[in-house]
């Protein structure tokens, strides 16, 4: 059985740089491209950090893509001090000068690539899902031409950025409930999983003693954010890498499906993923949702894939 096919769409911040590189050492998949969004930075740091990652690994084999500037929801500037200024807490890779970004746009690049994969590719969309939402409505093919989407957002209950909203979802929900819509089938890790998936300060000694670009990258990333833990901020937690994980380690998770959708009105509410847990909508499940963790299982997983970057 050959390797799965991978597109990934992320507004890299820390946590996203960590799911990129477990991905591009997994030996399960093929990673063709990675597409930026703007999210958890402005889009001007989120693609140069892909970029910037790329070549830092001497990974020249996968296209890297530039997408949507600002979500399809009206948001200002709500950019937070969660993931540094740049997006990479207190690391600054080295600016690509061998690299250079695709000459098509992330969506053109999504459509290329689901044409080529004749229906086997598949998209990790750990960002907002502006550049999805987008690619969708310009190109309708392609709802018969993504296999899956995994997507790290959403929450049955309660949010991060509001008491009733996830930061992905939040950012852009009129994306959101456009590739809920869509009839792809899809996979939601959301908070109820991902504020469970936190490395600690072994699980960044043992990455940093694999001795590896790769490893050790990722361990002075964690250690940022145990710092920024330590701070009054977020835990190291594994948002992006679980999503990740849903494809790769199933194990890792328990699913349920569920019919859901995305509130794009109300002051308290627009960016709301309205799951019907009790089934009163009468609506057919559209996505399934991670509930449950096996937290040792996905560390040695995580670990297991980053080490992969020794071969």
């Amino acid at each position: 059985m050959g390797k799965r096919e991978f597109i990934i769409d992320c507004d890299t911040g820390t946590d996203d740089a960590i799911a990129l590189i477990a991905a591009v050492y997994n030996k399960d998949i093929n990673v063709r491209a990675i597409t930026s969004v703007n999210g958890n930075v402005k889009h001007e740091y989120t693609s140069r950090n892909n970029l910037a990652l790329m070549e830092y690994l001497d990974i020249d084999y996968i296209e890297v893509a530039k997408g949507a500037e600002a979500p399809l929801f009206e948001r200002g500037n709500y950019y937070g001090p969660t993931h540094g200024v740049s997006g990479l807490g207190n690391i600054e890779l080295p600016e690509a000068k061998r690299l250079g970004f695709s000459e098509l746009g992330a969506v053109e690049l999504i459509l290329r690539e689901a044409e080529k994969c004749e229906g086997e590719l598949e998209l990790l969309v750990i960002g907002p899902m502006t550049n999805i939402a987008i690619a969708l409505t310009l190109y309708p093919q392609l709802k018969k031409l993504i296999k899956h989407i995994w997507i790290m957002g959403g929450a049955i209950k309660g949010g991060n950025v509001t008491t009733a909203c996830e930061f992905n979802i939040w950012v852009d929900p009129v994306a959101a409930r456009t590739v809920l819509k869509s009839g792809i089938p899809m996979t939601m890790v959301g908070l109820d999983v991902t504020e469970r998936a936190a490395l600690n300060s072994e699980d960044s000694k043992r990455l940093r003693e694999m001795g590896t670009k790769a490893s050790i990258l990722v361990a002075d990333i964690v250690d940022y954010m145990l710092e920024r833990y330590k701070n009054g901020g977020e835990d190291a937690l594994m948002h992006d890498a679980l999503a990740l994980a849903a494809a790769l380690c199933p194990d890792c998770l328990k699913f349920n499906k569920y019919f859901a959708d995305v509130e794009c009105e109300g002051k308290y509410t627009a960016g709301h993923t309205s799951v019907d847990v009790g089934g009163k909508s009468g609506k057919e499940p559209n996505v399934s949702f991670a509930e449950e963790i096996d937290l040792p299982l996905f560390k040695e997983w995580l670990i297991d894939s980053i080490a992969g970057s020794r071969l």
